[in-house]
């Protein structure tokens, strides 16, 4: 690829990426956008698996998910490979084995599927930035677990959750780690912080983290809360899940001062400030 064609994929994503950040209308997950971003990246997802990304070798085992409805969702539960998954698991991640995807964990993925369907264009997005699920035991029925680390580029890391509301939890793990990944991608092009990013409190860590991680949580909090607000008509269940967790979610954006994030941001990290305020106060008037 020529320097030049280079230099015309980036003016393309970063107009791209801030024809959103002016419209205060658009969905905070941005529909077309992670089309988008994979196709500029020229990262062939579709030839993806985390074992194959991480050290060059095929999955232990991948079950392939084709679920259908407005979306046609086409990704694998993959079982790593013993090298990645001796590397993943020092990090302090537990795997389920394969008798336990095949038994529960698949059922449950594709129920969750299910109540994606119900916002398409989230859906889509969730689709394209998401190519391998791995499969996490969590250490008891109501407290889940998931994870995503930008270096991973299409790989989510989640337990399937058990008890009340379990197919909700599940969907709304694979929105979490699906945009964080989407934001991740962004960053490549347009970067959100300064080198010196300050530490300030995570209400969602419980401890001080740098400011590009408090602008992650409240970027994919705020685009839960919209799909929240979509899924409340779904069901009663539904309605009583989305009412629980939205609380809980404006409970914890309240501890954060986003002016104090200001003075680490770029340019772009302030627009994206801006926006994602915006946005949420548009939707929350809906919700």
């Amino acid at each position: 690829m020529s320097s030049r064609f280079s230099r015309l994929n980036m003016l393309t994503i970063i107009e791209h990426i801030e024809s959103y950040l002016k419209n205060p209308f658009a969905p905070l997950w941005w529909p077309g956008l992670a089309q988008h971003l994979v196709r500029q990246l020229e990262m062939h997802a579709e030839e993806y698996s985390t074992s194959q990304w991480i050290a060059c070798v095929p999955p232990e085992r991948a079950w392939h998910i084709a679920n259908q409805g407005n979306v046609d969702f086409n990704f694998f539960v993959e079982l790593l490979a013993t090298q990645p998954a001796l590397q993943l698991s020092s990090r302090g991640m537990i795997f389920t084995d394969k008798v336990t995807v095949e038994i529960k964990s698949l059922n449950g993925l594709t129920q969750a599927l299910k109540i994606l369907q119900y916002v398409p264009s989230l859906a889509t997005a969730i689709d394209n930035l998401t190519k391998s699920i791995h499969i996490l035991e969590a250490p008891e029925p109501e407290i889940d677990i998931s994870f995503s680390d930008p270096l991973i580029p299409f790989s989510v890391f989640l337990n399937v959750s058990e008890g009340q509301f379990a197919d909700f939890r599940t969907a709304e793990a694979l929105v979490h780690e699906a945009m964080h990944l989407q934001l991740s991608l962004i960053e490549r092009f347009y970067p959100i912080a300064t080198p010196n990013q300050g530490l300030h409190y995570s209400p969602w860590k419980q401890s001080r983290r740098p400011v590009t991680g408090l602008m992650h949580g409240l970027y994919v909090f705020r685009v839960i809360e919209q799909w929240l607000t979509n899924i409340s008509r779904v069901s009663e269940e539904a309605k009583e899940y989305s009412q629980k967790r939205k609380t809980q979610i404006r409970l914890e954006i309240d501890q954060l001062s986003p002016e104090s994030l200001v003075d680490y941001l770029t340019e772009g990290g302030k627009k994206l400030l801006s926006c994602i305020l915006g946005a949420a106060a548009h939707s929350c008037d809906h919700g």
